[in-house]
């Protein structure tokens, strides 16, 4: 339990802690181009998390395929 809880702990300080970053940022001159640059990563993570995800549906397909026909009867 004591585990559990001291990860509970170190969760609520970083979550403090990035929440402080983020208003103080929110906060500055330099918002949009932060905003920017915030954008920019997301775009990047969903671009390579889509690739991910598509690369994985190609390979299951392969599998899947190369499984029938190996289970396929010969005539």
């Amino acid at each position: 339990m004591k585990n559990v809880d001291s990860k509970l702990l170190l969760g609520l300080v970083v979550g403090a802690a990035v929440g402080a970053a983020v208003g103080y940022l929110a906060a500055t001159d330099k918002r949009e181009q932060l905003l920017g640059e915030l954008n920019n990563v997301v775009d990047k993570v969903k671009e390579g998390f889509n690739t991910a995800v598509s690369k994985y549906k190609d390979t299951k397909h392969e599998l899947v395929n190369k499984l029938e026909e190996a289970n396929t009867p010969a005539e």
